[in-house]
């Protein structure tokens, strides 16, 4: 396939048709990093934080950088609908539209191949692992990641149920700080006739999880969203002659601040030590998917609004975050950054839903955008 002649839709069709998932985005980036060679990048960088691709357009004077966000990773979602487009991997999706996001930047840098930036330096970031938490921090964490600091950093996400093409972002807070929580908590098992030989973690895991439950309530209520949600709990195995002697507890906290998030999870972490001690248990604490709040800057925001109303989109500053997580906070707070997102229509599908796909009359709008941010800033 010849990107440069190419429609946008195509390309998002020729990406939706073969998914990856987080960490697994080999033949993904480099067929990113091949296009990017085609539409005359001065410089491709791969591998970063993993697979992460980044194509450098150089203008023809020193001036600020602009880094520009795609994700490359899909879901373990199996997709539904009999589209021609349909992902021919088992268990696969781009539920959640990275394939639409992705077409959006590549169609910025078929319009870069041709015309460059009056001045500075453009970066096209395809990133991995944002499903996870972990592919953002590992870029900004990596050797290469001095070569695109950006001054500046913008990213979207298409938004199921809101108009098409409506343009919402937010000074501050954008998306919440979240991670997942994994208590173990290790006793002795014993018979069934005999309970009294072991030590169940039973009482304790209740407790837990009824601990864990109300521990928003118990928090300041000063500092926005506090959520604990539990998602699962398992006590001992299936066996009716004996009584349990381990148990597991797994519930993922959200907050709408990181301060707020290091507080939450330290009480989440001091209420099950101190059931585990009652009983006298053994217990593991770990955590994973662990996102960072994304935080817009009011300069970055006041650019989104000022390109997306001199292109005629609706423009909504929300009032409170996104509940959801994204790994973007890891770019936007190394820069004057902002995410925003793009209605996707009243009647779209919502986000992980197995029949889901990114609406391709969205992709000019997000593609309209994109180059007003660079034209906005190096011009």
């Amino acid at each position: 396939m010849i990107m440069l002649d190419t429609s946008l839709a195509e390309l998002r069709h020729h990406l939706h048709a073969v998914p990856e998932l987080s960490g697994e985005e080999v033949a993904t980036a480099e067929r990113i990093a091949a296009w990017l060679e085609e539409a005359g990048a001065d410089q491709v960088l791969r591998n970063l934080g993993g697979h992460g691709v980044a194509g450098v357009f150089q203008g023809e004077i020193p001036g600020p950088r602009v880094l520009l966000r795609a994700e490359l990773d899909a879901l373990p979602i199996d997709e539904q609908g009999d589209k021609h487009w349909r992902s021919i991997r088992e268990h696969v999706a781009h539920s959640c539209g990275h394939d639409g996001h992705m077409a959006v930047l590549l169609g910025v840098a078929q319009r870069l191949a041709h015309q460059r930036p009056a001045r500075g330096e453009v970066v096209l970031l395809f990133q991995p692992a944002e499903e996870t938490g972990e592919g953002a921090r590992r870029i900004v964490a990596c050797d290469d990641f001095e070569r695109i600091r950006p001054d500046h950093a913008y990213a979207f996400h298409n938004l199921p149920g809101r108009p098409m093409g409506e343009v919402s972002v937010r000074n501050g807070a954008f998306t919440c700080a979240s991670r997942g929580m994994i208590i173990r908590l290790n006793g002795l098992c014993s018979h069934a006739a005999h309970p009294e030989l072991g030590r169940s973690p039973a009482m304790a895991m209740c407790r837990i999880l009824q601990g864990l439950k109300r521990l928003p309530q118990q928090m300041p209520d000063d500092h926005g969203l506090v959520m604990v949600t539990l998602i699962h709990a398992r006590l001992g195995e299936i066996a009716f002659g004996t009584s349990p002697g381990q148990a597991e507890v797994m519930a993922t906290l959200r907050t709408a601040s990181d301060d707020m998030m290091r507080a939450l999870a330290e009480a989440a972490v001091a209420l099950a030590r101190a059931e585990a001690e009652e009983e006298q248990l053994g217990i593991e604490i770990d955590w994973c998917d662990a996102f960072a709040a994304t935080t817009n800057t009011e300069e970055a925001v006041r650019a989104v609004e000022t390109v997306a109303a001199g292109q005629g989109l609706p423009v909504s500053r929300m009032e409170t975050p996104h509940r959801w997580s994204e790994d973007f906070g890891a770019l936007s707070a190394v820069a004057n950054g902002a995410m925003f997102t793009l209605g996707a229509g009243e009647e779209c599908l919502p986000l992980h839903h197995p029949g889901y796909d990114f609406p391709d009359p969205l992709l000019e709008a997000g593609r309209g955008i994109f180059l007003g941010l660079i034209h906005h800033h190096l011009a």
